[in-house]
């Protein structure tokens, strides 16, 4: 389940994030979207799962694995970030 969050989240914010830089918005502000993104829904995501998990409410944060939502947001911005660098090469040179 938390797999297909992970997956979701970078889909999501991928999706947007070009959508900014087509715009005709700089790259940089594209990546800030990503990363805005990124930590909106992972966060989001941990919130409600937290919220609705006894054992996690029992036993704290670390006895579930809802951390790897929250460490996932750099290494799926990273991703974005080399996606957009892929995309805007690819559209200079053509």
């Amino acid at each position: 389940m938390y797999i297909a969050i992970i997956l979701f989240s970078f889909f999501v914010s991928l999706f947007a994030s070009v959508r900014v830089m087509d715009k005709g918005i700089n790259k940089w502000l594209a990546m800030l979207f990503a990363l805005c993104m990124n930590a909106l829904i992972l966060i989001t995501a941990t919130w409600i799962l937290y919220i609705n998990n006894e054992e996690a409410r029992l036993f704290g944060f670390g006895h579930t694995n809802l951390y790897l939502l929250i460490f996932a947001i750099p290494f799926i911005t990273w991703l974005n970030f080399l996606f957009l660098e892929v995309i805007r090469k690819v559209k200079i040179s053509s």
